[in-house]
Order: structure tokens, then C-alpha cells, then sequence
């Protein structure tokens, strides 16, 4: 969607976990689209897209921790943060997916795109095309260490 509407300067606006909902085919459907319009001045049309970047950001960290961004009064950010200073990334993954076999590998893989993603300069995080690289990059990694193993 960034790609489509960023010559229009419409970013979502309110990019959070609890607006993708799944349809009949367990598909991701982003709900609540904001439709957020910006001028085409290129400096607010870059922030509003990097407002969706750092939002996508946390959707990863709430994926790969189990933990909501304000949850039990936890700020999910300075959370994850915590963990980085202190280098203890892998004790930071939700421990179900840990043991259901998720490589954490993989996991510190996304836990570093979605650093990309939080970084306090907005102009410093990727754009949606730049992730989406990235993540393919793991997926396919991914699959080929699974098919070497058969």
C-alpha cells in the first residue's frame, strides 16, 4: 500500500496490531486504514510514512515478544531496549514460540529489522520496500536451511 498511495501522500496512519484481522483463509487484512493525507510537501509525506515504518516496528516486537506495546504498565520500547543495552536479545522472544521450535536465528534476524524500524531518527528508518526486502531475505533463508535438511 505505501508503494500505491505514496505519490497520493496517503499513509495508514494508524498501523497497529489490533487493526490487521484475518479473513476466511487466514489471509492479514489491514482494517482502520486512516487515510491520513498529507500535503504534498515532501518532508510531511516522508514522516507520515515513517510514523507507519516505526508502528510496523512494533507490531514485529509485539509478534516476537508475546508482550502488547503497553501492557501491565510494560513500555514495550524501553523494554526491548533494555534487553539490547544489557545484550540478552534472545531472552527477550515470546518463550512459546521459543519452544515450538521457532529458530532464533531467524527471530534475531526480525528483532533487528524491527530496531531498523524503531529508530528514534525518523529519516534513519527503512522504507516499506527496504523491510519487505529484508524480510523476504529471511523467509528465503529460511526455506532453504528447511530444505537442505530434508
Amino acid at each position: 500500500m505505501h508503494e500505491e498511495l505514496w505519490e497520493d501522500g496517503i499513509a495508514h496512519g494508524n498501523l497497529k496490531s489490533l487493526n490487521i484481522l484475518f479473513n476466511n483463509a487466514m489471509e492479514p487484512q489491514i482494517s482502520e486504514y486512516g487515510l491520513m493525507s498529507v500535503d504534498n510537501e515532501n518532508h510531511s509525506l516522508q514522516n507520515s510514512f515513517k510514523v507507519d515504518m516505526y508502528n510496523f516496528g512494533l507490531i514485529l516486537f509485539e509478534l516476537l515478544t508475546g508482550k502488547l506495546v503497553h501492557s501491565n504498565g510494560i513500555d514495550l520500547v524501553k523494554w526491548v531496549h533494555s534487553f539490547v543495552r544489557e545484550e540478552w536479545t534472545v531472552a527477550v522472544f515470546d518463550i512459546v514460540m521459543v519452544s515450538e521450535g521457532a529458530s532464533e536465528e531467524r527471530m534475531v534476524q526480525m528483532f533487528q529489522v524491527a530496531l531498523k524500524c524503531i529508530n528514534p531518527s525518523a529519516g534513519d528508518r527503512p522504507a516499506i520496500n527496504q523491510v519487505l526486502r529484508m524480510l523476504n531475505a529471511i523467509k528465503d533463508e529460511e526455506e532453504r536451511s528447511i530444505s537442505s535438511e530434508s
